[in-house]
């Protein structure tokens, strides 16, 4: 079997990856077309960027990039109090 064309499994890691480019790509097309164009969106998309996507990049990134390094950290602490 050739393993350049095996499809990866999907996991938690690759999902939050995946959703958190995803929207993050949502706020550079809501700021580039600002920036180039000189036109501002509707109030409507201006709220649901603000306040769903800002919030779904936010957590995202928490939850991919930090989470692990808690976790790490929390597992490594407490095998230094049981030794």
């Amino acid at each position: 079997m050739d393993q350049d064309n095996q499809r990866t499994s999907w996991n938690w890691n690759t999902i939050l990856r995946w959703i958190h480019l995803l929207f993050a790509m949502m706020i550079s097309v809501y700021f580039g077309r600002i920036t180039m164009f000189g036109e501002t969106w509707s109030h409507e998309v201006t709220m649901f960027v603000g306040q769903i996507v800002m919030a779904i990049v936010f957590w995202t990134g928490i939850i991919k990039w930090q989470l692990p390094k808690i976790k790490k950290w929390n597992r490594s602490r407490k095998m230094d109090t049981a030794s």
